[in-house]
């Protein structure tokens, strides 16, 4: 079944209709869909290097898009539910996700941790808009940039090194800039 998916998805990678399928698949991605947008972007790259720029800043822009919808559904979702949760724990969360909404956002967007999570916990938590855009951009953009870039410049190379080592990039990177940020904060 895996190879079916996998030849259906370089098949498209490959087509004039391969930056409507990625927009299609980073857009469902952020709400509810399982699998990633890298699955697609990385052939589309491969494929077509000349694209790569294009191509970051189409998945980048869908992924931010449905992240965007999944904030409002997690929005609203709080309204319907309310009646039946401990609003005291609540509160808590909320409290929580105030203090350290910026980081997770970020981590969400840029580690293997489900991005859809993070979207919808911050419209639920009713977390700031704007800033949960700016972080989705920064996080999703970094994300797929480094990804795409690795594939245009090293090939099955690139493929190979991040799939070897996609867990310790994708964590290693994020902690990094969130410890730059927090030493030039607290220096400033």
């Amino acid at each position: 079944m895996w190879k079916k998916i996998i030849s259906y998805i370089e098949k498209k990678s490959t087509s004039k209709f391969s930056q409507y399928f990625l927009s299609l698949i980073a857009f469902v991605e952020s709400i509810f869909f399982p699998i990633p947008p890298d699955i697609v972007l990385v052939p589309i790259i491969y494929f077509n290097k000349n694209k790569f720029l294009k191509t970051v800043i189409n998945c980048t822009f869908f992924s931010v898009l449905g992240g965007a919808v999944g904030y409002l559904i997690g929005f609203y979702l709080f309204d319907l539910v309310k009646n039946f949760l401990d609003l005291e724990k609540q509160k808590m969360f909320f409290n929580f996700y105030d203090d350290w909404g910026l980081i997770a956002i970020f981590l969400g967007g840029f580690t293997p941790i489900p991005y859809k999570v993070i979207a919808i916990t911050s419209g639920y938590a009713k977390f700031n808009f704007f800033s949960f855009i700016l972080l989705s951009v920064l996080s999703r953009g970094m994300r797929f940039i480094i990804i795409g870039y690795i594939v245009k410049k090293y090939g099955n190379l690139g493929i190979s090194f991040l799939e070897k080592n996609k867990y310790l990039i994708f964590f290693i990177i994020p902690i990094l800039v969130i410890g730059l940020i927090y030493m030039v904060s607290k220096h400033a």
